[in-house]
């Protein structure tokens, strides 16, 4: 697994709110990272860099999947009706998310579905 920023969140700061870029795979060598903006300092346990890096590999396997998923369809029922979604489209028009309660904090960390080799402001 390539070495780029696949997940972000907004900092927790008041003044800031600025987009924070990080890999997994990072913060499994130092968890702890620093906003590039208001320079604040965030720290993961373990368990938690772990869940990051389960989460990534499972965003991951649906994308190396997306030659099986793209003939397959999700069903959402409405009103008696089925509606079918290609699996396709949600892989490409949705964000996926993960919404976790860090330090009494609810924190939503996105993954970046093209990830940028370097970021930029």
């Amino acid at each position: 697994m390539e070495d780029f920023d696949t997940l972000e969140f907004i900092c927790t700061v008041d003044s800031c709110r600025k987009v924070i870029p990080f890999s997994p795979l990072k913060i499994e060598k130092n968890p702890a990272i620093e906003c590039p903006h208001c320079k604040k300092q965030y720290s993961f346990e373990r368990k938690l860099v772990d869940q990051f890096k389960k989460f990534e590999k499972l965003i991951m396997a649906v994308r190396d999947a997306k030659e099986i998923l793209g003939n397959t369809s999700v069903g959402i029922n409405v009103d008696g009706n089925q509606i079918k979604i290609p699996y396709k489209l949600l892989l490409t028009r949705m964000n996926t998310l993960l919404t976790l309660d860090v330090g009494g904090n609810t924190i939503t960390f996105k993954f970046r579905v093209e990830p940028l080799k370097a970021y930029s402001e």
